[in-house]
């Protein structure tokens, strides 16, 4: 009945009423449904994503490779034309940034956000990993309109997230970040969400960073998942 009202409503040209309150629950909930389902995403249990990397405000481009393994296992790898490869990862106990110019042992804050970083299905988990969650209202990602929901650590800087009013899937994060060089706001951007061949859950398949030295955009054309990945890959090389 109910229904019916509602289609009579938009019929006639007559607003729906939007929803102007929500629950922490709902929106863990509705997030975990969007991406395809709790028992969908526990059956992935790994994932490698290929793709394109610019960094635009430094005429820098390469490919990027991001290896993913539950339960906290992450490795991104950058290969920048002109530079070299550039390793970001996490083990399940150590992380580790290497490079051309170097590398990074993870201690302290740097560590502790790269174990959040390489959860596997992190949704899954928010209200442990995040003690402290708030609804902030709503606001605007572009023209979607998105529930701002903040996530405090027990351990950290608190993450903003931006979760699309409609859809509920991911739009946007913003947050402080520990680097080596010091405290720098990160916003990530998330789009072109595409179903992962074979599982039933969908992902990001675009992801723009704003960073302190400009933007890198990361474009994934390839989702694998199952891959069976060693977990030596995870190493610091």
């Amino acid at each position: 009945m109910l229904r019916s009202v509602a289609f009579v409503l938009a019929l006639s040209g007559l607003p729906l009423a939007a929803q102007d309150s929500i629950s922490v629950d709902e929106v863990i909930q509705k997030h975990i449904a969007a991406l395809g389902g709790r028992e969908a995403l526990e059956k992935v249990a790994s994932t490698v994503m290929t793709g394109s990397f610019e960094l635009p405000a430094m005429g820098a481009s390469g490919t990027i490779t991001v290896y993913a393994k539950a339960p906290n296992k992450r490795l991104a790898v950058i290969n920048i034309d002109g530079f070299g490869e550039i390793f970001q990862g996490f083990n399940g106990e150590s992380g580790f940034s290497v490079s051309p110019m170097g590398s990074v042992d993870f201690t302290g804050q740097m560590l502790e956000d790269a174990k959040r970083d390489s959860l596997m299905h992190p949704e899954l988990h928010w209200k442990e990993i995040y003690p402290k969650i708030e609804i902030k209202g709503k606001g605007k990602v572009g023209e979607r309109e998105a529930w701002i929901v903040v996530m405090t650590p027990e351990k950290g800087n608190p993450l903003t997230a931006w979760f699309d009013a409609e859809s509920f899937l991911l739009l946007k994060t913003s947050g402080v970040r520990v680097t080596d060089q010091g405290e720098a706001e990160v916003t990530t951007e998330l789009s072109d969400y595409r179903e992962v061949p074979g599982t039933g859950v969908k992902m990001a398949h675009q992801m723009k960073q704003v960073i302190p030295v400009g933007e890198i955009i990361m474009r994934f054309t390839e989702i694998k998942a199952n891959a069976d990945i060693d977990d030596a890959k995870f190493n610091k090389p």
